[in-house]
């Protein structure tokens, strides 16, 4: 054993110094610092961003000097949060990818789902479908195994948000909206049903299902008043909408009042997406007064802003409001102009419709590559890796190789020593115990010789109640000496049996009965009445201290039969049981067919003094006494050895 010790230690002292470096320890009440700070910053972002970068960087700080791997990574997402907040979304989009990678080596789930959706909506926004897609289902599946329901939920709104305007899937987009649903009601999170009812009525809008997409938009907009910042935003998308809807049944009075609701609100909204879709929505208006005129002038003053602006926010308005213009001049008469204009909305149509999936067919074959060039990184890493561990392995095996020698030839030449050392310890040994072998027959002795004279002495005693019986005429008196006889005979009888048998400490309960009962019909079967005596307790044995109450109780028990049971009767039987029932555990059954103890004298006999010498000896061997009367008169007792 002391030599595969030997051998472990050095193995593992060995691997520690070649194979692991230091690491740096921190203390649980360190981090709880770091990630309070972090909510703070996190709780101050939307009212004071300057104050939540500052909490940021020295959180961030504290977990680079501890080599806190989750605050590193957490310092990551938050400062990504900030630039966020800020607009920077370009910023933003590399501290959110650093963020995640981290999360994800790590296995650290806090911020991971939260983080792979700010990426994904960074991603919609730059026209990258489906690497957005791609990283909403990761969110969710971190979410999923996070257990956070509200990642769950707001990862489903943006997969509907996704399916809405991108795929198309509106089947897919209910499907995923109803799992949210379910998900809300079940946990409480009541602050996502706004945003839930706008996408549903998004996706009834698109199906042509406008009655429904009409109540899941009103829905919408009762649950603005949750939120705070984003209250005016979801009314206004919920308002938008629902206009679309009017838009599409050309009811023009609706559409009016809807557009004149959101007139007031377009200022702050701040959103060249939603301005967009507004502008669309009033030329319609326009469209459906047959003010055609109007239609061409907003036309021409929109194309002036598209070009200032982009073509991102504009880019399936655009289109629609081209194909209003070709209407309106096909009603005015220009036809030539309609023609051209039909033209070029079927050409940037297809372009557009062409430039989507080339983009996502690019966007695909850039991460294939990214993967690949990954894949070979780490393969280069992992054969450097195996080259730097056979040799941290050769020379750990050539050390232990020179310890295990060393310790061999140290193990050998102690083994001499050793075998020597024993030699001389058994010998000692040896002598040890043959002196113990000689003190434990001289202590056999003079234990048998002290029961000896006990018994002697007991014998004395018992004579010497004999004589002074002979001296008395009182019966009484005279069967009192002689009941007494009777009990130190039984004690003494046990001594005896101790001194003559082998064990000193065990006693053979069947010879001593058997001995007992032939001294007690001596004493007092004056009649000389044919009693039969049957003992069965073969196989048991008791110590001293559990056989002397026993044999006092039998004494008892035989004295009464003897005396009592048999007044009218020439012959008799008397039976004797002991059973060892369990561990430490015996029954002594006692029984006679005599005349037996009737109800009316059995409470009689309870105050004598035989009777109470019984039940206080069943009590010190911690027993109990039964008595019953039938074809036998029968007492029962349990006690413990």
């Amino acid at each position: 054993m002391r030599f595969c010790r030997l051998v472990l230690l050095v193995l593992s002292l060995v691997s520690s110094v070649y194979a692991f470096q230091p690491a740096v320890s921190f203390f649980p009440r360190d981090t709880m610092i770091v990630n309070a700070w972090y909510r703070r910053a996190q709780a101050s972002l939307h009212e004071n961003v300057r104050k939540s970068d500052d909490l940021i960087n020295r959180a961030w700080k504290t977990s680079i000097d501890l080599a806190y791997d989750q605050g590193i990574a957490d310092g990551y997402y938050y400062t990504g949060c900030v630039y966020d907040r800020k607009g920077e979304r370009n910023v933003a989009k590399r501290y959110f990818e650093r963020a995640v990678s981290l999360y994800v080596e790590g296995r650290f789930l806090t911020n991971l789902p939260d983080a792979y959706r700010k990426l994904g909506v960074i991603y919609m926004a730059e026209r990258r479908y489906y690497a957005a897609f791609e990283h909403f289902l990761n969110g969710m599946r971190a979410a999923e195994r996070k257990g956070d329901v509200r990642d769950q939920v707001e990862l489903s709104l943006e997969l509907a948000d996704y399916h809405n305007t991108v795929s198309k899937d509106y089947n897919e987009a209910r499907a995923t909206l109803e799992g949210a649903e379910r998900l809300i009601k079940e946990k409480g999170y009541v602050l996502a049903l706004g945003p839930l009812y706008l996408q549903y009525g998004v996706a009834f809008a698109r199906q042509r299902d406008y009655e429904t997409a009409l109540r899941y938009c009103r829905m919408a907009q009762q649950h603005a008043g949750d939120f705070r910042e984003a209250g005016d935003h979801l009314r206004f998308s919920a308002l938008l909408v629902e206009a679309e809807v009017h838009e599409k049944t050309q009811d023009t009075a609706r559409l009016g009042g809807v557009l004149n609701q959101l007139l007031p609100m377009l200022a702050t909204m701040k959103d060249p997406q939603l301005e967009a879709r507004y502008e669309f929505l009033k030329t319609a208006q326009c469209y459906f007064q047959r003010d055609y005129e109007q239609v061409l002038a907003r036309c021409d003053e929109l194309r002036l802003r598209f070009a200032d602006e982009g073509k991102e926010q504009w880019s399936g308005n655009w289109q629609a409001l081209r194909l209003l213009q070709a209407k309106a001049l096909y009603v005015l008469g220009d036809r030539d102009r309609a023609d051209q204009l039909l033209d070029e909305y079927e050409y940037t149509k297809d372009s557009l419709y062409s430039a989507q999936y080339i983009g996502q067919g690019r966007e695909m074959s850039e991460s294939y590559k990214l993967e690949k060039f990954e894949r070979q990184i780490k393969e280069q890493e992992l054969r450097l890796s195996n080259t730097s561990y056979q040799r941290r392995g050769l020379l750990a095996g050539i050390v232990v190789l020179l310890v295990i020698l060393l310790i061999l030839y140290v193990h050998f030449r102690e083994k001499d020593r050793l075998a020597h050392r024993v030699a001389l310890k058994n010998s000692e040994i040896s002598v040890q115990n043959e002196i113990l072998k000689q003190a434990n027959k001289q202590n056999e002795l003079l234990l048998r010789e002290i029961h000896h004279r006990v018994k002697n002495n007991l014998q004395i005693i018992s004579s010497l109640l004999s004589l002074q019986s002979r001296k008395s005429s009182n019966k009484e008196l005279i069967a009192m000496m002689q009941e007494s006889s009777s009990r130190i005979n039984s004690i003494a009888l046990i001594h005896t049996k101790l001194y003559q048998q082998q064990s000193l400490n065990q006693l053979d309960i069947q010879d001593y009965i058997e001995q007992l009962g032939i001294h007690l019909l001596s004493v007092y079967n004056v009649g000389k009445k044919d009693i039969q005596f049957y003992v069965d307790a073969n196989g048991v044995s008791l110590d001293i201290d559990t056989a002397i109450p026993l044999g006092l109780i039998l004494t008892e028990l035989m004295t009464n039969s003897l005396k009592y049971a048999f007044t009218d009767r020439p012959d008799g039987d008397i039976y004797v049981q002991v059973h060892h029932r369990q561990e430490k555990e015996y029954q002594l059954v006692f029984k006679d067919n005599g005349v037996g103890i009737p109800d009316e004298k059995l409470k009689q006999t309870e105050g004598t003094l035989g009777v109470r010498l019984i039940h206080s000896l069943t009590r010190q061997l911690g027993g109990n006494l039964q008595y019953t009367f039938g074809e036998f008169s029968k007492y029962t007792i349990h006690f413990k050895g």
